[in-house]
């Protein structure tokens, strides 16, 4: 009997959320369907045409134009191929957005953490009685050392999920109003039982790498000062399972600049075998520090900074150009600050243009004109392999409301 078709479209941006969704299903739910990974620019599997298909979407503003003639075409490929389709999405820019969603031919839009909800929906779907329009999800209430994260099906391991959410309250940022503000770790256990899990999958895999949005706040009661015992206890686990690199502070798993302290360093450097730390700093400016929400000031930034060049990292730093209502003189003084760090510590810089993303306080702004001479500085900086960052690319969507 041919089993139902579930198609994940896959792109280099959206793994973890497959695999998050995978891991989070019973291997028994799983079993009565034909899973199709569809990854890449090519054409849908043949096979999805044949059969009841459900076909799962994440994806980003940037991907919504392309997104929408996709769906356009597929609709037309499942009718004259007279296949029923399902067609579901969710992720951060659906929970934002969700009535565009189902206005570009989405069967279902669901707003916030799937874990739970995904396999309860499977279920309904195979059933043929799955909900349709919009499904919102209580934030804050997934237990992360409930669900692994992954799953082999995708054929990636993706940097292990050690945090969900923020208290901090960035005025750009979408996440703490998409979590409500909540902050959960998972568990030291429950990290190094994925570590295992990884080496048995890969037995020649010697690399873990981490998500968070502040890594090294792991486990800290308040979210606002470092937990020193926690990173202790996760270092420590993780170099017992025999973890020969760690990658801690990496992308994707950042730093802010308030948690880099003397006692933090010298709990985490003796573990950790990556060179580079990504730390946000956003500007240099401190009115628009505060006016943003980022909790610390441009003093704090700079001896972040220092600390971890003392403690023999490169630091990667994000930057934000273009932030509403900026002046050319606070571009030029911004890309000063960036001159300074790069010469005197070393520092390398992402740059980013701001984009007015939904779910923010800042969601209705538009980006400031980036002047002739901030592109031309900025540009140098690239060139001399100081600079990186998609800022170019992001300029159209921060010139344009959501």
């Amino acid at each position: 009997m041919n089993k139902n078709n579930i198609v994940f479209r896959v792109q280099n941006y959206n793994k973890v959320s497959f695999g998050a969704l995978l891991g989070a299903c019973s291997e028994e739910l799983l079993s009565h369907l034909k899973i199709i990974i569809w990854e890449g620019t090519g054409p849908i599997p043949p096979e999805a045409l044949n059969g009841r298909t459900l076909l799962v979407y994440s994806f980003m503003m940037a991907h919504v134009k392309s997104v929408e003639s996709e769906i356009l075409q597929l609709k037309s490929q499942f009718s004259e191929s007279a296949v029923e389709a399902f067609f579901i999405s969710g992720g951060a820019h659906v929970t934002a957005t969700p009535e565009s969603i189902t206005a570009m031919g989405f069967d279902l839009a669901v707003c916030g953490e799937s874990e739970e909800f995904f396999p309860e929906f499977l279920a309904k779907w195979l059933e043929k009685c799955p909900p349709r329009g919009i499904v919102k999800i209580e934030p804050g209430k997934v237990d992360l050392n409930l669900y692994p994260g992954f799953h082999r099906l995708t054929n990636y391991l993706p940097p292990v999920e050690i945090s969900r959410g923020c208290k901090w309250g960035c005025s750009y940022c979408a996440v703490p109003r998409l979590y409500h503000g909540t902050l959960r770790y998972r568990s030291v256990e429950s990290i190094l039982s994925i570590a295992r899990q990884y080496f048995q999958i890969q037995p020649s895999r010697r690399r873990i790498k981490f998500l968070s949005s502040n890594s090294f706040g792991y486990g800290s009661e308040d979210g606002r000062k470092p937990n020193i015992s926690a990173l202790k206890e996760l270092m420590l686990g993780l170099r017992s399972e025999g973890v020969t690199e760690i990658s801690f502070g990496s992308f994707p798993s950042e730093v802010r600049p308030d948690f880099v302290t003397e006692e933090v360093m010298e709990t985490i450097r003796p573990f950790l075998t990556n060179d580079t730390i990504v730390m946000g700093i956003q500007t240099g400016n401190d009115k628009r520090l505060a006016a943003m929400g980022r909790g610390h000031d441009r003093e704090t930034a700079v001896r972040a900074v220092e600390m971890l060049k003392k403690y023999r990292f490169r630091a990667h730093v994000d930057f934000i150009i273009g932030l509403p209502h900026e002046k050319q003189d606070e571009q030029d003084d911004l890309l000063t600050f960036m001159e300074e760090l790069v010469h005197k510590y070393n520092v390398k810089v992402h740059m980013h243009t701001f984009m007015p993303l939904p779910a923010t306080p800042w969601e209705n702004q538009l980006s400031s004109v980036i002047s002739a001479n901030a592109r031309r500085r900025l540009k140098a900086l690239a060139a001399s392999n100081n600079l990186d960052g998609w800022w170019e690319n992001q300029i159209h969507y921060g010139r344009k409301k959501t």
